[in-house]
């Protein structure tokens, strides 16, 4: 059985294919969920798709977000997810993104600011039978609040 068609992005080693068929196919998987939109993502998810922990969460505490996610199309219209690094392991990927667009709708409860946004993401997640079956993300929240014009000091909602 061939491989199928698989990314390899690395910043930090090499770009050369030593991965089991398994490796393959959670790298695809995982490069089309990372550049499909927020509303396009549903094929890529299992059915019990569980995600352990939204990459900006501390963002959408601090703005009483609530719901299962804080980003959307109309979050970031122009969003580009811009992958540097994605490497895989038996299941699991792991990937480091840029998150680049501009900030033209609610985002973890935090109102429009038309503002550009270039923060790092770091994701990790579990393939299983071709979905995405678990994740975890890790975002510059620093980063972003300040890219949207929000310094600690300015922040809405002080920590109790």
């Amino acid at each position: 059985m061939a491989l199928v068609e698989h990314p390899h992005i690395s910043l930090f080693g090499s770009n050369e294919c030593t991965c089991t068929e398994q490796e393959a196919e959670a790298l695809a998987v995982v490069a089309g969920y990372r550049v499909a939109k927020v509303s396009e993502r549903g094929p890529f998810l299992a059915p019990n798709f569980k995600r352990h922990r939204a990459g900006f969460t501390h963002i959408g505490d601090l703005w009483e977000h609530r719901g299962p996610g804080g980003m959307d199309d109309e979050s970031v219209r122009d969003r580009q997810n811009i992958l540097i690094e994605l490497t895989a392991k038996d299941d699991k990927v792991w990937g480091i993104f840029r998150v680049v667009g501009t900030h033209t709708g609610a985002l973890y409860g935090i109102p429009p600011t038309d503002r550009p946004i270039d923060v790092i993401e770091v994701g990790l997640w579990r393939v299983e039978d071709g979905v995405i079956a678990e994740a975890w993300y890790f975002g510059d929240e620093l980063g972003l609040l300040r890219a949207i014009g929000l310094n600690p000091p300015d922040l809405s909602h002080p920590v109790e």
